[in-house]
């Protein structure tokens, strides 16, 4: 072993020292936490999950990774559970998940590898106790959780026949290992390659380590262009010795072993999954002859692209899964079934013949089914990696680029459809950009939001996943705004050219877009009057010259008064009332937006109001180092200088029915560190709620709200945790 590629654990500081879900008073605290319960809007995934793992000794214990959400854990009969929401910010990179382990012998021991983007830091984790606490080790290599191969795997496994041993494969910096649960780790270097292979200049390095159960030696999986890419050790990992090379152009992503010593392989032409694979084969490897056999299911279904994962059934040897991976077809990718080691097999589905063998359950998340109809979703895309439950047969999870599914009666393939259920409940991965939480009335959602990747939502429930009706799914939204006095009526901005604006009436139903807008630039700004009878429009352009509507977007008009690219902002309670800040002045308009005049009151250029639901007049200001407000409409201005550094402020519902809004703000106030702030006194006092084990990665965009209808309640966005909600717990 090399010392020089020698390193040692240190001190995680946040160790978590309570419950997953809750918040507590951290030690050494100045002033009092409120105790609160953590949890999330429930949407049912809306990101990549990368990878899952069964532990094969506890029944019900599963693991899964994401490329930008963090790591997660479910139990027998539990949903899923955040297990990384004590990374804050200044250690956002370690939330994608490079690879993970569960150890065979303890299964309360688990490990992941963490780091987002090879650009930056990286650290390995180990915990003892499932996943409440972690001891952290600072890498010398990188990671790429959330670029090219990061479906590959596992990079990380701990070795069956000594757990205290758990070996890692890096991009760029070959093999290492521990040999004490992790306090220390060495390089391999008897290991003889790191990997040629690029892909959008990543390293993909090695893609998996594994061990043959009935003999006990070593295989390492690693990306190499002229096709050597698997490793056999019988020593240890003392000398190497490389398998021919057989399938040449091509990459093993994933590997399983049977319990009869065959090793199963899934190859295709490029790592995946933004490149999408062309090609791909399926090989068993026979540890006994040292021969290949090349097994590719070959249906004549119409497949493309490659495969991607690849599972062997624990209970019998020659039943194994494999997913295609890159095959973008109405169905989305395959899985393909045997019971005989590779000699046939079954598919999902068959487009030459237009046979499907199965059937979607999506009733918990409709909105999967993208609008196609109820329980038409697709079967999903990206996946990379699938897994047969060791304690149960029928079950098979794989994890898509939007959630996580799981077959209800795999064994059956070929004499009853095969049901696929939605199986992420309580696994969340958006980057959320917006929310709103208006008074309820009519029936009208109790939160509405805007995301990357899936536009937004209208959520009736947010303890429920939405339904396919209440889903936005046009482009990539900018902002969002609600009629809070006609809750039922709403606007959000897209970047898309066909689908800048678009307009709701009955509660995010159905939406509008509308057809004729005044300006060729798309995205940008929108606030939307108390009563939904006026919609004002920055666009994004370098004018930035807003527009003003009263008729849903039919017609418009040049707004007056006001400079390129304001930021604005509705009165809540008087329709005729808007606010904006220009060129560092504030500005107020009282005939609904059609002209604005400036109060003479200065602000910062950053500067952006927040107006207060049920106070007229009432707007907040926050720009960074400074929180103002005015209960005057703009003509003066009151100083908070109890949070010197604010980046978002939002209001909620007061304790009591005549109180002021509860005020949040995600800052810090020079003594409790950075995080969630709450002040029921006008900014006169705060109270840190969130504590250091609940920090909840990158919390970007900036934007934190109150609910309208819940006292204590508070919803907040970050990049790739979804929107957090946060209660006063009971």
């Amino acid at each position: 072993m090399n010392k020089q590629g020698r390193f040692t654990a240190v001190l995680l500081s946040g160790v978590i020292l309570c419950g997953i879900g809750t918040g507590c008073a951290a030690d050494g605290s100045k002033t009092a936490k409120a105790d609160y319960t953590w949890s999330n809007v429930a949407i049912g995934g809306g990101g990549y999950v990368t990878g899952m793992e069964y532990n094969p000794k506890e029944e019900g214990l599963v693991y899964a990774r994401t490329d930008i959400g963090g790591l997660y854990r479910r139990k027998k009969d539990t949903a899923w559970e955040p297990l990384t929401d004590f990374l804050g910010a200044d250690e956002w990179g370690y939330i994608g998940i490079e690879s993970m382990a569960t150890d065979p012998v303890e299964p309360n021991r688990v490990y992941f590898a963490g780091g987002t983007y090879m650009s930056d830091d990286a650290a390995l984790f180990a915990s003892d106790d499932y996943g409440e606490t972690w001891t952290r080790f600072d890498a010398p290599f990188s990671c790429g959780g959330n670029q090219s191969g990061r479906g590959c795997g596992e990079r990380m496994c701990v070795n069956p026949n000594n757990n205290k041993e758990v070996w890692f494969g890096s991009r760029d910096s070959g093999l290492w290992k521990t040999t004490d649960y992790g306090k220390n780790w060495e390089e391999v270097t008897s290991f003889p390659e790191k990997g040629d292979y690029k892909q959008e200049s990543n390293s993909i390095g090695i893609l998996w380590v594994t061990f043959d159960p009935t003999s006990g030696d070593m295989y390492v999986g690693v990306a190499m262009t002229d096709g050597t890419c698997i490793y056999k050790s019988t020593d240890g990992g003392d000398s190497w010795t490389a398998l021919a090379a057989n399938a040449a152009g091509m990459y093993p992503l994933h590997a399983a072993f049977s319990n009869s010593g065959k090793l199963y392989l899934a190859y295709s032409d490029n790592c995946g999954p933004n490149l999408s694979p062309t090609a791909g084969a399926v090989y068993v490897y026979d540890t006994q002859s040292d021969s290949f056999t090349d097994i590719t299911p070959d249906l004549n279904d119409g497949r493309q692209g490659g495969f991607g994962g690849i599972s062997v059934d624990v209970r019998n040897p020659d039943t194994v899964v494999v997913s295609t991976l890159g095959w973008w077809s109405d169905n989305g990718d395959n899985l393909y079934y045997t019971t005989d080691g590779g000699d046939s097999w079954s598919g999902l589905f068959n487009l030459n013949t237009k046979e499907n063998h199965y059937q979607m359950d999506t009733a918990q998340a409709e909105w999967l089914d993208w609008g196609r109809g109820e329980n038409q979703a697709k079967t999903g895309w990206w996946v990379a990696d699938v897994n047969i439950n060791p304690f149960n047969s029928d079950e098979v999870m794989y994890g898509t680029g939007a959630t996580i599914y799981s077959t209800q009666n795999m064994t059956k393939i070929g004499t009853e459809p095969v049901t696929i259920a939605f199986d992420a409940y309580g696994l969340e991965e958006t980057a959320v950009f917006k929310m709103l939480a208006p008074p309820s009335k009519d029936d009208s959602p109790q939160l509405y939001s805007i995301m990357g990747d899936l536009t937004g939502f209208a959520h009736k429930d947010v303890t429920q996943c939405p339904d396919d009706a209440h889903f936005m799914k046009n482009g990539k939204p900018t902002d969002l705004d609600v009629a809070f006095q006609n809750p039922n009526t709403a606007v959000y901005l897209s970047e898309e050219k066909t689908t800048t604006i678009n307009f709701t009436q009955d509660g995010g139903a159905t939406w509008e877009t509308v057809k004729h807008k005044p300006d060729p630039a798309t995205g940008g700004q929108v606030a939307m009057s108390a009563d939904g009878s006026s919609t004002i429009w920055v666009p994004n352009s370098i004018s930035g010259k807003p527009y003003v509507t009263t008729d849903l977007g039919k017609t418009w008009y040049y707004v007056e008064g006001l400079g390129f690219n304001a930021k604005i902002a509705a009165d809540r309670v008087n329709p005729k009332v808007f606010y904006a800040t220009c060129d560092g002045l504030f500005y107020v308009s009282r005939d609904g937006g059609v002209t604005f005049e400036s109060t003479g009151q200065m602000v910062a250029d950053s500067a952006e109001p927040v107006t207060v639901f049920g106070q007229e007049g009432n707007v907040w200001i926050s720009s960074s180092t400074m929180i103002m407000y005015t209960e005057d409409g703009g003509e003066s201005f009151q100083t908070v200088k109890t949070l010197p550094t604010v980046d978002s402020i939002g209001f909620g519902k007061g304790k009591e029915e005549d109180s002021y809004p509860v005020i949040y703000a995600e800052g810090d106030d020079g003594e409790n560190g950075y995080g969630i702030y709450r002040s029921e006194d006008k900014g006169k006092s705060w109270i840190r709620i969130n504590d250091e084990q609940h920090k909840f990665g990158n919390l970007n965009p900036k934007y934190i709200t109150g609910d309208s209808n819940v006292y204590g309640r508070v919803y907040f966005c970050t990049d790739g945790r979804g929107i957090v909600m946060g209660d006063i717990a009971s």
